[in-house]
């Protein structure tokens, strides 16, 4: 395999994981509020908001580290191969790309989108 398809192949493969980490931060946080507000309300108790809240930031803060290094993969790339004529134009690109993706992409990294 030539090494430029090897090249595109682990930026895919770093930016799918990008996508992914942002979606299990989100998920993360999301079940780390709603166990607060039941545990605020008396729906469960206090061990078990303890039991479910202390994986789930494990899980927050491992996802946002891979944000971060993902990120910085992704911004090495980008300097080198532009999508645009300049910093600000890059990152906007980058940013509605990512938007999308956060929605579009599936799961499966063998799936296809519709």
């Amino acid at each position: 395999m030539p090494d430029e398809q090897v090249a595109a192949t682990r930026r895919r493969t770093s930016y799918r994981l990008h996508v992914l980490s942002w979606r299990l931060a989100f998920l993360a946080g999301v079940l780390i509020a709603l166990t607060q507000v039941l545990s605020a309300n008396h729906v469960i108790g206090h061990l078990a908001s303890v039991i479910v809240v202390v994986p789930l930031v494990a899980v927050f803060c491992g996802s946002l580290f891979l944000v971060l290094v993902t990120g910085a993969i992704q911004a090495a790339h980008f300097s080198v191969n532009p999508l645009g004529r300049g910093a600000v134009r890059r990152q906007v690109r980058f940013s509605r790309m990512l938007l999308v993706d956060l929605v579009t992409l599936p799961w499966n990294p063998n799936a296809r989108r519709h």
